[in-house]
């Protein structure tokens, strides 16, 4: 089960959240299992160091103003700056713990080094996979055996495994990794660029 997460927000005065943000907050709204949409902001150190930590994939207790009973919620959507990549606003849904939630969990590759001893080059489709689960069942998460892959062979999400009480909403065919020859990984990545040609560089890469 993953472990929770304890922030504490305040309520905001809606219609103000470029005041807030110079004032070092995030604008957040939450709403879910019996509760009415509040307008809230949160401290926004607090919110990137517990963000770092892996919050957006466990619950949150979360706190507002003086109320001393947190709400169980988890982190919904985070908008960022299309530029600057800064938070600009996040939503956090109440849960309760007999309903069940839809949460995307990380996958954690188990066993790359032998696929790169036995001359494979490991390609990660799949980063995460949506489930479906209890609040108190929710992975930090989901593991993935890729030891025994040879090359050309593939891992799907019907291949894994689902804990116990979890549901995997993801469709069963689509691939996780795949194990490349070096060539083939070579081809994938497309032709090299001419030595000293054009204004490219790095910042035109994406990713």
């Amino acid at each position: 089960m993953a472990a929770s997460f304890a922030l504490q927000s305040e309520v905001r005065v809606p219609g103000h959240p470029n005041r807030d943000r110079r004032a070092g907050y995030i604008p957040a709204v939450m709403y879910g299992h019996r509760v009415a949409p509040a307008a809230l902001r949160i401290e926004a150190r607090q919110l990137t160091a517990a963000l770092a930590r892996g919050a957006a994939h466990h619950l949150v207790e979360l706190s507002v103003g003086d109320d001393t009973t947190p709400r169980t919620v988890v982190i919904k959507e985070i908008q960022r700056h299309p530029v600057t990549r800064e938070i600009v606003h996040i939503d956090f849904q109440a849960v309760s713990a007999a309903e069940r939630i839809h949460a995307d969990v990380p996958l954690r590759l188990i066993g790359e080094e032998a696929v790169t001893k036995a001359g494979g080059i490991l390609q990660v489709l799949l980063h995460a996979i949506r489930i479906s689960c209890l609040p108190q069942d929710l992975p930090d998460h989901v593991d993935v055996a890729v030891a025994d892959l040879a090359i050309g062979h593939a891992r799907t999400v019907g291949d894994l495994p689902a804990p116990a009480g979890i549901q995997i909403l993801n469709e069963p065919e689509e691939v996780v990794c795949s194990v490349l020859a070096p060539r083939t990984a070579e081809a994938a990545a497309g032709p090299a660029a001419p030595a000293g040609g054009g204004d490219g560089g790095p910042g035109d890469a994406k990713g």
